[in-house]
Order: structure tokens, then sequence, then C-alpha cells
């Protein structure tokens, strides 16, 4: 019995440290499908990615029914008064099966999909996985116009008012890079694609100190031009 946890915990152990190994330097479907304008995904990369995504889905589905049944399996098997060791030994080493054959087929997925992404592609989405769920987005800006004489030309100028004297860390995002700015007045509403605000903990983890009053993200279009010196 002392043997069937040990190789329980030790599954759990592993299983964490390779979701964050996946999710550090690989990329899903569904991360690439729903920024593919951010990240200047052309028609033909979407087509080869849906592709990669269909051919394995109804066999990683019909995988994970069967491990979802296998684990309903030997949760009741344990659940017993007198628990047979040699039983759940065997189901246990069925469930780790199943969990090794729908891993190496992500893993191949993931692959994939990311062989079909360039290099700055890839640069963007590795800063979206470091975004956390709990980031509020918004689409296009505020901006305020100001209309002068004839004789000059008109204005526009992003504002992010603050309910508070504390400001936020605001921090522009561009081709794979980031650079913290004092303010984002001066950009070009025209070069915005999204700016993204980030309160609480998930400022802190990513910020540390300079996070505490919330963090907005701005991140700029693929045709934009900003200065990182």
């Amino acid at each position: 019995m002392k043997y069937v946890i040990a190789v329980a915990l030790f599954l759990i152990i592993a299983q964490s440290h390779a979701q964050d190994v996946f999710k550090e330097n690989l990329y899903s479907a569904d991360l690439v499908m729903s920024n593919r304008s951010l990240i200047g995904l052309t028609d033909k990369q979407a087509e080869k990615i849906k592709a990669i995504h269909s051919s394995e889905a109804g066999n990683f589905r019909n995988l994970k029914w069967d491990l979802d049944d296998a684990n309903a399996q030997l949760k009741i098997m344990l659940a017993a008064t007198k628990v047979d060791e040699a039983a759940v030994e065997k189901q246990l080493e069925r469930i780790l099966a199943l969990e090794n054959q729908l891993k190496k087929k992500q893993f191949k997925t993931l692959v994939a999909i990311k062989n079909e992404l360039t290099e700055s592609q890839q640069a963007e989405l590795n800063i979206l996985n470091k975004v956390p769920k709990s980031t509020t987005s918004m689409r296009g800006v505020v901006v305020e116009g100001t209309k002068k004489s004839a004789a000059q030309t008109r204005k526009s100028t992003v504002y992010i008012s603050s309910a508070n004297e504390n400001q936020p860390l605001y921090v522009v995002r561009f081709g794979g890079k980031e650079k913290k700015v004092s303010s984002i007045e001066g950009l070009d509403p025209t070069n915005i694609n999204s700016v993204s605000v980030i309160k609480g903990s998930s400022a802190w983890e990513l910020y540390g100190e300079e996070g505490k009053n919330g963090v907005v993200i701005v991140e700029l279009k693929k045709e934009a031009k900003f200065n990182f010196e």
C-alpha cells in the first residue's frame, strides 16, 4: 500500500512539473488562435494549426474519458474498508499508462504548433503566458481630442484616470519586449492594440513593489514604432 501511495504522490509532483514546462515553453491552440491578430498569425498558419489540433482532438478526448473512468474506479477501490493492494496497484498502473499517452499526444501537438510560429510570434505569446487570468483587458483606449486652430494639427491624447493619488506602473509591450514608463500620454492611440489592467496580488507577483498600485500594460500594434532605449 505504501508503494501505491508513493507512486501516486510522485505522479502528482511529476504532472505539476510537466504542466509548468508546457506552459513556459509551448502554446496551446486556444492561446494562439485567440490572439491571432495580436501576434500577426497568417491565414496559412491558422489553417495549419487548426489541422494539427483537429488531428489529435478526437483521440485526446477518448483517452481523457478513459482516464476519468479509471480514476473514478480507483477512488471506489480505495474507499473500501479493506483495500486489495494488488488490484489498486494494477489500477494505478492503468491510470499511469493512460496519463502517459495523454501527455505524449499533448506534447506532440504543442510542439507541432510551436514549429508553425515565427520567433517574434513566440516572443509575443511568451508575454501573454505571463499575464494572469485575473487581468482586465480593454480593446481600444480612452482618447481625448483637442481641436486647435486651422494652422495647427489635431492632436489626440491617451489618458487613464486613477481613483486615488497613487499612480499605477505603466508598461509598454511591443515585439516581444516590454519597457516600464512613467506615463503613456505620449503614445499615439492609433498604435495601441489593447490596454490591460492588473491589480492586487497578481500585480505584486509580476512586478513586485512597483506593482503595488496596479499595473497598466499597453500592447502596441505590430506596425507601431517605439523606442526601447
